[in-house]
């Protein structure tokens, strides 16, 4: 009797488990999502900061330039590229990484809802929310690509 009890409660256990198992997945990967976010803005403002000192800055900032915020951890997904010295696209260098439409998601709710964020489709700017912007983006920033427009 004490196994029949036992195998139950297991029973009881690996059911609790399993309808659970889907939604720690999902809090996993939106906290994957959420830092990946946080490591594009890191990387946007040691690119602000470079172009705050350099304003006639045109091309893309090389890494050894740039001053990261202390802790920054450098992520080779992020790349950038500043057009005529005024504007600014921080980009993922290769489009459709892991997690790109919860990162989507995190990078427009972290800049506040801004129309400078969402992806390059086909040289142009849609924003996070679904609709283009009319923001005409460089060849440099790969179809498909995350991407922040302007300081």
């Amino acid at each position: 009797m004490p196994l029949a009890f036992a195998l139950f409660f297991l029973a009881l256990v690996a059911l609790a488990s399993a309808r659970s198992l889907p939604e720690w997945q999902a809090q996993a990967e939106a906290a994957v999502a959420d830092a990946v976010a946080t490591s594009l803005l890191a990387y946007r403002q040691g690119v602000v900061d470079y172009l705050n000192a350099n304003p006639s800055f045109t091309g893309t900032v090389p890494d050894a330039s740039i001053t990261f915020p202390r802790g920054y951890v450098r992520d080779p997904r992020w790349s950038n590229y500043v057009q005529a010295g005024a504007t600014l696209y921080v980009f993922e260098a290769s489009a459709r990484s892991a997690h790109t439409e919860q990162v989507l998601d995190q990078l427009y709710r972290k800049t506040w809802q801004s129309v400078g964020v969402g992806r390059n489709a086909g040289g142009q700017l849609v924003g996070a929310s679904g609709f283009a912007t009319g923001i005409v983006v460089p060849a440099t920033v790969p179809n498909g690509a995350l991407l922040i427009v302007g300081r």
